[in-house]
């Protein structure tokens, strides 16, 4: 094996006080950190939303955080990360809105409403916050919509029938598709529409249909936002080309999402579209149906406040579950001493790390608990090297002090310590630097926990494990008139 330090002399326990001094430091800055600032918890654990949207040209940060206060987030818990190898993307995440088991029971209505703020940066139609597209919708998206303003108090009662809210949206929809061929131009439109809920005899239209233009309005239809189904559905409804519904259009939508992907997922323009892909015909007449969104959502995350906890709560368990095997393994392949002093060093390693991340506000997120238990074991790893060589030259050396066989086991292991870290660290590096945003917290806690951990198999197991032996033994060490040598007879006769 590579060496790349020859018979290194170093007194890594004569140095023990330091290394305790520099350990109990970490712990106590990390420990203030935790109780002044908390932990920044990732929507995996917080609850909450996480989106990754694409600009065509990204807007002011500050320009954001209004148009989703004007939706009723509290901007100051929302964060907004901007992707370091793609400018033109940001990360927004956004606290649970609102609580309790209605809220948990429709969490994707928090995408819906972040999504509807972001429309108000370029609106296409009369767009206000909060309120959706007629024309982008289904019977059940309006009833959706009719049940979270609940108009007529009756969302606790039970109908045999259709629910008097999917009434109303199938009217609407009907009126849309029929009457108005496939797009309301216009939302005043609704107002000649006469709305009913037959299994509800006591149905009040004026007040349904005030929440219907509080909730809706009528504009073209976002190509950055709609799905291929979606958008096959709406070409056959519309019939732009009067061909009637048929391949021509689906062919179109999967053309058009193709094309969409291939850009990342925003259309700059209809019209770019390749004509082998869209005839140029059907891209003009689409043009008074159909716009080209500012923005489009790369992938969302959202995790409602109890699955959360559940989260969160698994994530100890498992990092508790670790170690706790992990103590049981070397008790029974070394001894029980051994492994208290592995896991205490383990233990530590994992309460800097998360030390840090309270300290510089880093998110901790189901990547990060992967990377804190793959510290746990990569650790794990380095210590029962030393520890197994410390049992190796305490069969070969009986007569020798366990201090200076402890020290001798680490300057011997120490090469590989530092090639095998040392190659690691450079990996890891490389994902942070560039590995791009969702590997980012994942490196960053491997970066840490690679220092940490080899600081501690060197600095905190072993003299831990001295430690429990003098307090286990009270072995007192001698010294032999004829080498000067120190000497325990009580150190470990067998392991």
């Amino acid at each position: 094996m590579v060496e790349l330090f020859r018979n290194p002399r170093i007194d890594w326990i004569g140095a023990k006080k330091y290394f305790i001094g520099i350990t109990i430091l970490l712990l106590i800055v990390g420990a203030i950190s935790v109780q002044v600032f908390g932990f920044s918890l990732g929507v995996d654990f917080a609850g909450g939303t996480l989106l990754t949207v694409r600009f065509k040209e990204p807007p002011a940060t500050e320009r954001i955080r209004s148009v989703l206060g004007s939706a009723g987030i509290d901007t100051t818990k929302v964060i907004l990360q901007p992707v370091t190898n793609n400018p033109n993307e940001m990360l927004i995440r956004c606290p649970q809105l609102g609580g309790g088991t209605e809220a948990e029971r429709r969490v994707d209505e928090d995408k819906r409403t972040i999504v509807r703020a972001l429309q108000t940066l370029s609106p296409s139609g009369n767009v206000a916050v909060g309120r959706v597209n007629v024309n982008a919708i289904d019977a059940e998206g309006i009833e959706q919509e009719l049940r979270q303003l609940d108009p007529l108090g009756i969302n606790k009662q039970f109908f045999a029938g259709a629910h008097p809210y999917r009434a109303v949206g199938d009217q609407i929809i009907s009126f849309r598709d029929s009457a108005q061929k496939g797009f309301i131009t216009d939302i005043n439109s609704l107002q000649t529409l006469a709305l009913s809920a037959p299994n509800y005899p006591e149905f009040d239209a004026a007040k349904v249909k005030q929440s219907v233009f509080e909730r809706l309005y009528a504009g073209k239809i976002d190509l950055n936002l709609i799905g291929v189904a979606e958008m096959d559905n709406a070409l056959n409804r519309i019939d732009p080309l009067h061909i009637g519904a048929g391949d021509t259009y689906s062919k179109a939508a999967k053309a058009i999402g193709e094309y969409r992907k291939s850009r990342r997922g925003v259309i700059s323009d209809l019209s770019e579209i390749p004509p082998e892909a869209v005839s140029p015909d059907l891209s003009a007449k689409m043009g008074p149906y159909f716009t080209e969104g500012s923005f489009a959502v790369i992938s969302a995350a959202v995790v409602g406040p109890q699955v959360g906890a559940d989260l969160r709560n698994r994530a100890i368990y498992v990092t508790l579950a670790a170690l706790a095997g992990m103590l049981v393994y070397i008790a029974f392949r070394f001894q029980w001493i051994y492994g208290v002093a592995a896991v205490t060093a383990v233990f530590h390693d994992v309460m800097i790390t998360l030390g840090f991340f309270s300290l510089f506000h880093w998110e901790i997120s189901l990547t990060v608990i992967a990377a804190l238990l793959t510290l746990v074991g990569y650790s794990m790893n380095d210590t029962i090297v030393i520890f197994d060589r410390i049992r190796e030259n305490t069969r070969l050396r009986r007569r020798d002090n366990l201090v200076q066989i402890t020290n001798d086991a680490i300057n011997q292991t120490l090469s590989r310590t530092v090639i095998t870290s040392g190659l690691t660290f450079i990996s890891v590096i490389a994902i942070v630097l560039f590995g791009g945003e969702v590997l980012r917290g994942f490196a960053l806690a491997l970066t840490i926990g690679i220092i940490i951990g080899t600081y501690s198999s060197i600095a905190v197991a072993s003299p831990i494990m001295l430690w429990w032996e003098y307090l286990v033994k009270r072995g007192k060490p001698t010294k032999t008139a004829a080498t000067g040598a120190r000497t325990d007879e009580r150190s470990m006769a067998k392991v």
